[in-house]
Formats: C-alpha cells, sequence, structure tokens
C-alpha cells in the first residue's frame, strides 16, 4: 500500500504558520506536524492541537534560533548573548568538538519535556535547519528518542529522493541538488552509526526543501513517484503575514504561503485518493 505522511514543520514559529497548518490539517492534506518547542508562538500552538485530536505531533528539535530551554547558563550550545549560534556556526563548533554531548541532550530532552508536560505525545523528532544530520547532533538526538520511546526520527531508515519528473523537465536547480546530497549522506551516516534492528524503508521529499520547483509542480511529481510502503512529504505552510515576513526573506515566505494554497486545495485531497495513496500521521504508524 502506498502511504503518504505530509508533515507540516515550523508550528510554533508564529501565528500565522500555526493557522496556516492547522487550516492544512482541516482540509485534510497535512496528517501530520512538527513543533517548535521554544518557538515564539509555542502556547498559540498548543491550543491549535488541542483543536485537532487526530493531527500526529512531533519535536522540531530547535538548536539554531532564539534560546535554550534548558537549565545551564553556559551552555555550550549558545553565544555570550544567551542565543543558540546560527547554523554554519554551531555546524563548525559540532566538528571541532566546542559542544558538549551533555548539553545536546540536556536542550532536546528540556524541549521535548515541555511538549509533554502539555499533554501532547510526541510521535516523531526531526529538527529546524536539519541540523541533526551532523552526526554528533544526530547521535544525542537518537539517544533521547529511545530513552523516550520516540519510534520515529527524520531520515533514520528514510531514503531522500528526487522525483525524475522534476529532473526531466529541468525543475531542480544546483541548490536543490546540494541539499539533496546532504541530506542523503546524512541518511547514509545514521544507518551506519544505528546499530538497532532496522524498521522498514521510508522515503522522504521536500526535505531538504527543493526550491526549483513550486509547490504544486511537487506535488504532482511526488504523487506520481510514490511506490508501496511510506513517504514523507516535508512542508512549510504558513500564512506571509507581516510577521513571518520579517523573519525571513519574502520569496521565502511566499513560497510559504504557495505550499498552504496546495494543501487548502479541496482537488489535492481528491488527486491523493485518485493515485490509491493513503493519507496517514505517524502515530497511526505500527513502530
Amino acid at each position: 500500500m502506498k502511504q503518504l505522511v505530509v508533515n507540516a514543520d515550523d508550528l510554533g514559529m508564529t501565528r500565522g504558520v500555526n493557522r496556516g497548518i492547522i487550516e492544512a490539517y482541516r482540509g485534510g492534506m497535512v496528517t501530520s506536524t512538527s513543533l517548535i518547542a521554544n518557538g515564539a508562538a509555542f502556547e498559540d500552538a498548543v491550543a491549535g492541537i488541542r483543536e485537532c485530536p487526530g493531527l500526529s505531533v512531533g519535536l522540531h528539535v530547535n538548536l539554531t534560533a532564539g534560546r535554550p530551554l534548558g537549565a545551564n547558563p553556559k551552555s555550550s550550545l549558545a553565544g555570550r548573548d544567551g542565543r543558540f549560534h546560527a547554523l554554519g556556526a554551531l555546524a563548525a563548533r559540532l566538528t571541532i568538538g566546542a559542544v558538549s554531548s551533555r548539553d545536546l541532550e540536556a536542550e532536546i530532552t528540556a524541549q521535548a519535556d515541555r511538549i509533554i508536560r502539555n499533554g501532547i505525545v510526541i510521535s516523531h523528532f526531526d529538527s529546524h535547519e536539519n541540523i541533526h544530520l551532523h552526526p554528533l547532533a544526530g547521535q544525542a538526538l537518537a539517544r533521547v528518542a529511545r530513552r523516550m520511546n520516540v519510534p520515529w526520527i527524520r531520515f533514520r531508515y528514510q531514503r531522500p529522493f528526487l522525483p525524475g519528473l522534476l529532473r526531466e523537465a529541468g525543475l531542480l536547480d544546483l541548490r536543490d541538488h546540494g541539499r539533496h546530497l546532504i541530506a542523503t549522506l546524512g541518511y547514509q551516516l545514521s544507518a551506519l552509526r544505528d546499530g538497532s534492528s532496522p524498521p522498514p524503508l521510508r522515503r522522504i521529499i521536500g526535505a531538504p526543501q527543493l526550491f526549483g520547483a513550486s509547490p504544486r509542480q511537487l506535488f504532482g511529481a511526488i504523487l506520481n513517484s510514490l511506490e508501496d510502503g511510506v513517504t514523507e512529504w516535508v512542508c512549510h505552510p504558513g500564512h506571509a503575514d507581516a510577521e513571518l515576513r520579517a523573519m525571513m526573506p519574502a520569496w521565502e515566505a511566499d513560497r510559504r504561503e504557495a505550499e498552504l494554497d496546495v494543501l487548502t486545495d479541496p482537488d489535492s485531497r481528491q488527486l491523493v485518493e485518485e493515485s490509491g495513496a493513503k493519507l496517514v500521521g505517524y502515530k497511526r504508524l505500527p513502530a
């Protein structure tokens, strides 16, 4: 059976993102979401989740934006201003051993605990800007997931793929291929360092985000590329309001609005059904 998980990242980032994800869930397309525990709109996100009992909710581990939730004021994850290091700086610090594994696990645990304290069962783990593709961050994430009995981790036995239709149509640029290569390397490293019995192989698209194709083109290519088993489509819907536009380039905010249009289009759900695929969330899948 073809099963499609449509996972909306960045719940808790802004109220406009929260509203868009909830609308896409109610429209029948989004089945799963990943919550930023230290996001500015976390409380608003929790209120929305409580109105959507069928929505799978994961932890979107954030180590690159804002402030840590952990108790250690001198965490190696943060700079002198108390804020996380940016992605490039954190990746470099991880590589040279300037980040403590203890701090990594403590922060991931603190973020998971905040979600759990709000009565939410965590169905899966992934990370903001895919920082857990770095082996040290990925190992820390896996250890916390095992302790908390969270069965699903992005890229763990989850192979990234690029639909052939996008390649043939010339809709992929160098950024797309570069991000796909990084994701593939992360997937391979994750499999090498994990000694547990492998679950059934899953596939993933959209993480890293494919910018060459429009959201509607990407959606069509995904449906034409589905195979038996579980495929995850990672999307980032949201309303491109002033708050979101203040956080990112205008084109990126506009893309989130365009994804929202696809995910709330009544025809999209019909196209999934016609493809023979079943929409599922992670909490409905047997671990």
